[in-house]
């Protein structure tokens, strides 16, 4: 079959695209050859002056990670605390057990001793204040009153309201 120009031209254009692919295959791989000019010598690179902010974060990240290492290994699984629960109950109640028997061996090796109970003392109390029996007073019949003078009955009732005073006041 024969070709048409535009096939033709077509196909030439994909050779040339094909060997140009090679070619730069090939000039990737010829710098290895001797003929290049020798290196100067390298310096050894030195390392940049990095931020004070950036060396501050990264010792914050440092210690987070430390810290975050440290309470992982501190993490225990809940069959580990139950674990641990029960041994702590068989010794406590180990314990129990051995105070028990210490307290029944002392009771029976400790003599009965009496008792010695102190004599009551008997508490003194005041005695009973007596009520001092009080005549009602009696009203003043109309002739005695009229015996006395006004004068008289008021001196009278002030020295009876005196004494009852006194009286409260000293024994209540």
């Amino acid at each position: 079959m024969a070709l048409t120009k535009e096939q033709k031209e077509r196909k030439n254009e994909m050779r040339k695209l094909n060997r140009a692919r090679k070619k730069e295959i090939i000039s990737k791989e010829e710098p290895e050859d001797p003929k290049e000019e020798p290196q100067e010598p390298q310096e050894e690179p030195q390392e940049p002056q990095e931020d004070p902010e950036v060396i501050r974060k990264r010792a914050i990240a440092d210690k987070r990670r430390a810290s975050l290492a440290l309470a992982r290994s501190k993490i225990k699984l809940n069959s580990q605390i139950t674990k641990e629960k029960d041994v702590e109950l068989t010794k406590m109640k180990e314990e129990n057990l051995q105070l028990k028997e210490l307290a029944k061996k002392e009771k029976e090796v400790q003599p009965v001793i009496p008792e010695i109970v102190p004599k009551k003392v008997p508490i003194k109390q005041r005695p009973k204040k007596q009520e001092v029996y009080q005549e009602p007073e009696k009203s003043p019949t109309i002739d005695y009153l009229v015996d006395k003078s006004y004068g008289e009955q008021l001196k009278i009732r002030l020295r009876d309201n005196m004494i009852q005073n006194v009286m409260r006041n000293t024994f209540m």
